[in-house]
Formats: structure tokens, C-alpha cells, sequence
């Protein structure tokens, strides 16, 4: 019994407690609903939404292997509401920092703008939001937002563009679908609730939808390649700048645009304007000697000339209309095809007199000259080319050589891709597709033939002429790449200085394509003002070839083994090539990153076959440094990086 009493007394103490709980909280919600329901009433009901800001979200960039180029991160905004807020002196010491805006700018808006809300900076980091909301400013507001960033920094810069601070595209693919890729903007209030804090109503920002997706023929590891050896040769060479264009000839795809100087878009306001120029479409330039083999293309498909027919070349000196042509080393009598490999402008000047000025500008027309290369990029011009019926004698002559048209580098790989792709011109593309937020395909771009240009039979003749082009004895044996064949050709044009041509400035150019009998890949290399030298073979030659061989190595393109050709090292001027030392073993892919120091770029490409993963480069010559650290596990899409120097390893 005393048990069960002991019991009893226990549980009439927790159904007290329980009772007395029950009737704290029903005392306290009778207290909220009778004493305090009007006054929080009020509150819900002072919820005001008055200004609104219009506010999407970018979508990325991405290259053709799904590498980011440009995306959108977490940020912060920063506004300020003028009815709450009450200037001192000491705020702009506060904020300018964390804003990284000039103080007397920001006072300016503290103090004396009169709007009632003013954005005082639409991006800023997690750690300067996070300050600016322990300062505990009132009318100084802090809203999530996001910040766009470009990953891979100065990688296809100028093909990729900026946006401004109210993120709007401003230069590059960012400006060119501006539209798809910023979204539809929708209307956010800014709303106020009844103890004064001010927020983005949530409910409008989930009608904000992600911008479109633009997938883009660029190949981030070829664009890092091409980038790392123009920049080196621009250096080297102490050019004015440069720019490269690799091209799919059969496909009409642009797999890398880069240009020297170049910029960060992540703070492109720190550059110059010169370098967010994507010279390879804005800047003009006379072709030169890269004209002769298109010439030479059109005279044969019109069957002005044939492949064996002889041509006297003046000892290079020839009076046309008044002039004086000359070649840069006297010549008697050469065949076509010793025409292109040695480059003589007399006999190319007689070739354009059998062609003539009407069908010679056809052609030229055919091949891209004188119209938008089709790329669509912004910037990208027509050049120059004059009107056929104002043609006079040395006009032809000159136009024959490169000389009284412009063209870009953009064209001039377009020009050279139709050759490679047996006179067919390919439209030129840069983007591949546009993708929506809910997966439906905007746009989507593929192959398309322009026109044929000229016959499949005169194509192939040409290349086999531009094949000589880099042998020992051509204009430019540094364009060789051991083990395929190349086809390509110099140029070396003088530029216009105060309306006659200069002597001092210089445009200095090769552009080719290989393999020669299956091309696949088609490279244009301009460098502008080179001070060493300005012969394209020397300057611009080399840039091709070291491009070719890592791009090659990396596309897995089979070349055949190295044979070494020592009359070919010995015809290559001193200056034109530094001596190129290396360690003589290349590691075999296992699935762990192999150790690739001391290993040129065109080697520690070939040591990556068989790993499906990305290759940043920095720097160029021999591999000093590398990313990950040998032995380390490589998965599928890693990027690896690697940091090269001019001196390798003994």
C-alpha cells in the first residue's frame, strides 16, 4: 500500500506542473492576442514594398568540353535607403574600402544624391557584406545577389567579353547574346517591415530564372597553347602585339581566337582599351605574300595558267605602269610552284595580269576578302578591297603581292581553311549552341559551306606547292613539324606610314595547315611590329610550328617518327629559333599524374595521351613546375597546369 500511495503522490505532482505550464502558455497567448495583437497587427500591416530594382541572373560560358569560362557566383548589393539614413563624415572612411570605390565618389552619393534608393555598389564579396552588416549603418542595406567571374582569368578573354556593374554584356560573346544570356530581368520590391528592416521581397526572386547557357567552339586547351606561345614570340620579338586563330577547316569551327596584349575580365578596368581589343577581327592589316597561293588558286581553276608553265622573273627588277616592283632576291626563270616557295612578287604579278583584275577580285571575294569573316564576333569588318573596275595596272600588280587590300587574321585563316578543305569555304563559327534554363536548345550552329571558291583538283595542286613552302630550301623550313606534312606560306608586309609605305614597320605572318594530305587543323599567326626581325618565316613560323605540335600531340593526330634533318637545322637563321634542350624520356599515362618537368610543351602533351583532361599553360619552352604533383590520382575533366620557362633540362 505505501507503494502505490508513493506513487500516486508523484503523479499528482507532475499533473500539477503540467498544469501550471499549460496555464503559462495559455496566459501568454492571451496576453499576445488581448494586450499586444493590435501593436503586432500593426507591424505585419507596416510591411511596405515601395521602390523595385530589376535583377537576372547570368548564365555561363562554357568552351566546347564543358570548361566554365564565365558563370555567375554568390555576392552581395549594397544600397542605400535615403529616408533612414543620416550622413556623418566617418561613413565614407567606413564603407569606401569595403565598397573599393573612391571616397569624394561615395560621399558624393551619401550626402547629396537625392533619390530615395541608390545602389551604392551592385558586387561585393562574402567578407565585405558580412563588414558592412557589423557596422550596423542605418538606411545602409546589405541584399544577396550574385557576381559574375571568370574562372579560367585572361583565358579567351577577348573572345569571352565582360560585363559592366549592372551586368550587362560589354565586349566579346558577354555583348553578342547579351539577351539570352542575361535572362529575362524581373522586378524585385524592396520591402520594409514594421521594425524597420529592409529586405528583397523573396517571393519576386523566385521568378528569377537563370540566363541561357552558350556552349562555344573554343577548345580551352588549345586556347591556353595558342595564348602561351604568341604571348612568348611577342616578347621575344619585342612586337607591338600579335593574334592567332586555329580553325577545323572541314567544319568551319574557331578551336582557338587569342591575341598579345591580352587582360583579366575579372578587373578589366585596370587595362588599357588596346588590350581588350580582340585584334584577330578588329585590326587590318596587308596580307602580303600569303595572298600568292590564293592568286595562284584562282589562275589555275580559270585555267589562265597550268601547273608547269614557266615564268620569267626579271632578275628581280620590273617596271609595271611607271613602278618598280622588286623581289627580295633576284630570280630568273621559275616554275608555279617555285613561285609560292620562294615567293617572287614579279612572276606572282604576271600571274595576276593572265588572271585579271575582274576574276582575281572574284576569287578573292570567294575566299572572304573585302566582307565580314562570318564569325560574328563584335568588331569583326569587311577590310579592304578595292573595286575591281578601279584596278589600274600596278594596282593588279601590287594586289597580286598582298599589297592595296586589308584583310584580319580571322579572314586570312578562313582563306587558307578553304584550301585546306579542297576549295570549299566554311562559314566560320565561334558558338556552337545556346541552351535555356529548362534544357530547350535556343540555338545551335553547325557546319555550313559558304561557297566553293575554287575545284577540288586546283586546291590540291596548291597544297602540294605550299608543301615546298617549308622545306630546307622554302621560305620558312621553322613551320615544319616532324613527322606530317605542312603546308603553309609567309608573309611579310610593310606597313602604311604617313601615306607611303614604311620601313621600319612591319606586319610578319605564317599561316598553314596539316596534315597536308587529311588537314585537320588550320593555324594564322600575326605578329605586328616585331623590332628583332620582321621576316614571317623567322618570327611568325616558329609560333605555328610549336603550336602544331602540342595541339597535335593533344588531338592525338598520329605523326610519323622523327627523323633529324641536319641540312634543314642548318638552313634555319641563328636568330629564328632558340636551341631547344630536353629531357630525352616521355612518361607513359597511367592514370597518376606523370612528372613532365624539364619535358618541352609538344612532349608533356604527348605524356597526357590517353588522360580525358583539360591542360592550362603558362608561360613557354620547357616545363619548370606542374599541377597536380607527380604521382597524384587524375580523374576524368581534371585540369592540369603547367608553368613553362625558356631554359629546360639538361
Amino acid at each position: 500500500m505505501g507503494g502505490r500511495n508513493r506513487f500516486s503522490a508523484r503523479l499528482a505532482v507532475v499533473a500539477v506542473f503540467l498544469a501550471l505550464g499549460a496555464g503559462a502558455v495559455t496566459a501568454r497567448m492571451a496576453y499576445l492576442v488581448i494586450v499586444e495583437g493590435p501593436s503586432l497587427g500593426d507591424q505585419v500591416r507596416g510591411i511596405t514594398c515601395r521602390e523595385t530594382v530589376k535583377m537576372s541572373y547570368r548564365g555561363p560560358i562554357l568552351d566546347r568540353n564543358g570548361t566554365a569560362l564565365a558563370t555567375s557566383m554568390a555576392a552581395s548589393r549594397v544600397a542605400l535607403r535615403r529616408s533612414e539614413y543620416r550622413f556623418e563624415p566617418r561613413h565614407v572612411d567606413l564603407l569606401a574600402p569595403l565598397l573599393k570605390v573612391e571616397a569624394a565618389t561615395l560621399a558624393a552619393k551619401l550626402r547629396d544624391d537625392p533619390r530615395h534608393f541608390v545602389w551604392l555598389s551592385k558586387s561585393v564579396g562574402v567578407e565585405a557584406a558580412n563588414a558592412i552588416r557589423h557596422l550596423r549603418i542605418a538606411g545602409i542595406d546589405v541584399h544577396r545577389s550574385q557576381q559574375r567571374a571568370y574562372p579560367q582569368g585572361p583565358l579567351a578573354a577577348h573572345v569571352v567579353g565582360f560585363v559592366g556593374v549592372d551586368a550587362q554584356g560589354l565586349e566579346g560573346v558577354e555583348l553578342l547574346y547579351d539577351d539570352r544570356i542575361r535572362g529575362e530581368s524581373v522586378s524585385v520590391r524592396v520591402c520594409k517591415d514594421g521594425r524597420g528592416r529592409v529586405f528583397l521581397n523573396e517571393s519576386d526572386q523566385a521568378g528569377i530564372n537563370q540566363g541561357a547557357s552558350v556552349q562555344l567552339t573554343i577548345d580551352a586547351t588549345l586556347q591556353s597553347i595558342a595564348e602561351s606561345e604568341l604571348s612568348y614570340q611577342v616578347a621575344q620579338t619585342e612586337a607591338r602585339a600579335g593574334s592567332v586563330v586555329l580553325m577545323d577547316p572541314r567544319t568551319g569551327e574557331v578551336l582557338a581566337m587569342a591575341n598579345v596584349p591580352s587582360f583579366d575580365p575579372n578587373a578589366y578596368g585596370r587595362y588599357p582599351l588596346a588590350s581588350r581589343r580582340n585584334r584577330a577581327v578588329t585590326d587590318f592589316f596587308e596580307p602580303g605574300s600569303t595572298t600568292k597561293p590564293l592568286l595562284v588558286a584562282g589562275a589555275l581553276d580559270a585555267h589562265r595558267i597550268r601547273q608547269d608553265d614557266t615564268f620569267f622573273c626579271e632578275n628581280g627588277k620590273m617596271r609595271v605602269g611607271g613602278w618598280t616592283i622588286h623581289d627580295h632576291h633576284p630570280h630568273d626563270t621559275l616554275t608555279v610552284a617555285e613561285i609560292i616557295k620562294l615567293s617572287s612578287n614579279i612572276c606572282a604579278a604576271k600571274i595576276g595580269a593572265r588572271l585579271g583584275a575582274d576574276l582575281f577580285h572574284d576569287y578573292l571575294k570567294g575566299f572572304g576578302f573585302g566582307r565580314p569573316s562570318g564569325v560574328g564576333l563584335p568588331g569583326d569588318g569587311s577590310g579592304k578591297l578595292p573595286p575591281a573596275g578601279t584596278w589600274k595596272p600596278i594596282s593588279l600588280a601590287n594586289i597580286s603581292f598582298g599589297q592595296g587590300l586589308t584583310i584580319n587574321t580571322m579572314q586570312l585563316a578562313s582563306a587558307f581553311a578553304t584550301l585546306a578543305n579542297d576549295g570549299v569555304r566554311m562559314r566560320p563559327f565561334i558558338v556552337r549552341r545556346i541552351v535555356d534554363d529548362d534544357g530547350s536548345v535556343l540555338l545551335a550552329s553547325g557546319p555550313r559551306a559558304d561557297r566553293r571558291v575554287v575545284s577540288v583538283e586546283s586546291a590540291r595542286k596548291v597544297t602540294r606547292m605550299l608543301e615546298a613552302v617549308v622545306q630546307a630550301d622554302g621560305t620558312a623550313p621553322a613551320a615544319r613539324v616532324p613527322g606530317i606534312r605542312v603546308a603553309g606560306k609567309t608573309g611579310t608586309a610593310q606597313k602604311v606610314e604617313n601615306g607611303r609605305y614604311s620601313h621600319r614597320r612591319w606586319v610578319a605572318s605564317f599561316v598553314g595547315y596539316l596534315p597536308a594530305d587529311d588537314p585537320r587543323l588550320v593555324i594564322a599567326v600575326v605578329i605586328d611590329e616585331p623590332r628583332t626581325n620582321h621576316y614571317g618565316g623567322i618570327v611568325a613560323a616558329p609560333v605555328f610550328r610549336r603550336i602544331a605540335e602540342a595541339s597535335l600531340d593533344y588531338l592525338r593526330i598520329h605523326r610519323a617518327p622523327e627523323v633529324p634533318e641536319p641540312l634543314l637545322i642548318a638552313s634555319i637563321p641563328p636568330d629564328a629559333e632558340p636551341t631547344e634542350v630536353e629531357r630525352s624520356e616521355v612518361p607513359a599515362f597511367d592514370g597518376t599524374m606523370p612528372d613532365v618537368r624539364g619535358l618541352s610543351l609538344r612532349s608533356a602533351m604527348r605524356a597526357f595521351d590517353g588522360c580525358s583532361c583539360g591542360v592550362r599553360v603558362d608561360g613557354a619552352g620547357y616545363v619548370v613546375a606542374q599541377r597536380p604533383e607527380p604521382g597524384a590520382q587524375i580523374a576524368a575533366n581534371t585540369l592540369i597546369t603547367l608553368d613553362l620557362a625558356p631554359t629546360g633540362t639538361n
